[in-house]
């Protein structure tokens, strides 16, 4: 399962790094599963009707495989604009006038305010930690209890990057001519989040004129 590193390079710019760490073989569940999806989105298929799950599939396999490439065009996404997210552009992890998010590593932890390329930092790191756990993404043994609220945070956790894009960055990610690919990325994640219940809608609300749009 190759996972997307964070890490910072010589000049201080943030760079993104493959780890593979889970081989999935061909024929195994999980690779026909990510070659039906990639065939589907390749191909013009309807994202909205990508997302199902295909007929006879384990749900958490089709959940866990959707997480893994959710996170991985997360990661591409901010990593289009993240030279320009910067400790003096974005001092705070907004979505909007409105709306700062706080970093917690868990519910143990005291709430605090981060620069926005540190709070994505911490956040990417924190879900590769969460993917790279067999307890919670099984290689070959059964999905455990803590699956599913698992995946439901580290979702509504991608979103507000999703959030902080489209709100501080978008103007920059027209000049890069970068819209249609991240308005895509973003369509695959929200309606495969809506499609499964995986994010309250509440958490939803920074982008919910943009969500609207897309009903």
């Amino acid at each position: 399962m190759p996972l997307l590193r964070l890490l910072k390079g010589d000049n201080g710019t943030r760079e993104f790094k493959y780890k593979r760490q889970k081989k999935h073989p061909d024929g195994s569940s999980y690779h026909t599963l990510k070659q039906s999806l990639k065939a589907s989105l390749g191909t013009g298929y309807i994202i909205r009707e990508s997302v199902k799950l295909p007929e006879g599939e384990d749900l958490n396999e089709w959940i866990a495989m959707n997480t893994v490439e959710l996170y991985k065009t997360m990661n591409m996404c901010y990593g289009i604009l993240s030279e320009f997210c910067t400790e003096s552009t974005c001092p705070q992890m907004t979505a909007g006038a409105k709306v700062t998010y706080y970093w917690a590593e868990s519910k143990k932890d005291k709430p605090v305010s981060l620069p926005a390329p540190d709070y994505i930092e911490h956040l990417i790191l924190w879900v590769s930690e969460q993917l790279d756990n067999p307890d919670i993404f099984p290689v070959s043994s059964a999905f455990g209890k803590q699956f599913l609220p698992t995946v439901k945070k580290i979702l509504s956790r991608m979103f507000r990057v999703y959030a902080h894009i489209f709100h501080s960055h978008w103007e920059k990610v027209k000049a890069l001519g970068a819209e249609a690919h991240i308005n895509t990325c973003f369509k695959h994640f929200y309606f495969f989040v809506s499609e499964f219940e995986l994010v309250e809608e509440k958490d939803l609300q920074p982008l919910q004129p943009l969500i609207d749009k897309l009903k």
